[in-house]
Parts: structure tokens; C-alpha cells; sequence
């Protein structure tokens, strides 16, 4: 089992985007968190300093990751600083609690658009 977990935080003003290209590209499993923190931006209008983002966990086969990722990544950026950041972990084991059994690659879905309009440019039936 090769899976891996890709850990964004973005902005909020993002999310409702981000989240409508992910489940276009066949990503329906996501978990999201507010968040606040600091990185090469602070917020100098709040007490503490602190800006409100939100983190987007997704479990996937190791396969799609860099994929994830790279939508995550182009659909967040507006062209401003500290937008955010993306990460991809290894995971040693995932199960399902619902099931007691480890979580296979074919669990998890990424349809890849470029390749999808290429396959379909074959005929007009799409195939």
C-alpha cells in the first residue's frame, strides 16, 4: 500500500474553488480544519497578529498526490504573497475504521482532466 496524505493551508476566500476542482477531478474525501498562524504575511489589523486560513487534509494513493497538490496549487494562487503552502506526507498505514481493514489505493480517485480531453478527442462519443 503506497498511500500519502497532501496537507494544504490557503486561504479562505479559496476554499469554495478549490474544493469545486477537486471534486471535478473525482476527490470526494477531504477534511478541513480553520486554522490560524503566521508565515511572510501577518496580520497588523489583529490583536495578535495571526491570519485565518483553513487546512485541507486528503488521504490518497501515492500516485495522485503530486496531481492533488499541483490543482490545490493552481487554483489557490491569485498572484499574492502567503497564500498558503502544500504538503505531501508518507503514510506507514490507513485503515478504515468502518471496515477494520487497511485502505487500498484503489480506495481513492483522481481524474486527470488533460488526459480525459485527450482520450475524448477520438471520436465524438468520447472514446
Amino acid at each position: 500500500m503506497k498511500m500519502k496524505k497532501v496537507i494544504a493551508i490557503v486561504s479562505e476566500v479559496q476554499l469554495d474553488n478549490i474544493e469545486a476542482a477537486l471534486m471535478q477531478h473525482g476527490v470526494s474525501g477531504f477534511t478541513l480544519h480553520p486554522v490560524r498562524g503566521r508565515g511572510n504575511y501577518c496580520n497588523t489589523y489583529s490583536r495578535d497578529s495571526l491570519v485565518s486560513h483553513v487546512q485541507i487534509e486528503i488521504y490518497t494513493a501515492a500516485a495522485h498526490a503530486s496531481k492533488i497538490a499541483h490543482l490545490i496549487m493552481k487554483v489557490a494562487d491569485v498572484g499574492a504573497n502567503s497564500e498558503g503552502l502544500v504538503a505531501i506526507e508518507s503514510l506507514d498505514e490507513l485503515y478504515w475504521v468502518h471496515q477494520q481493514l487497511p485502505a487500498a489505493e484503489v480506495d481513492f480517485n483522481f481524474i486527470d482532466q488533460d488526459d480525459a480531453s485527450a482520450n475524448s478527442e477520438g471520436d465524438e462519443n468520447g472514446y
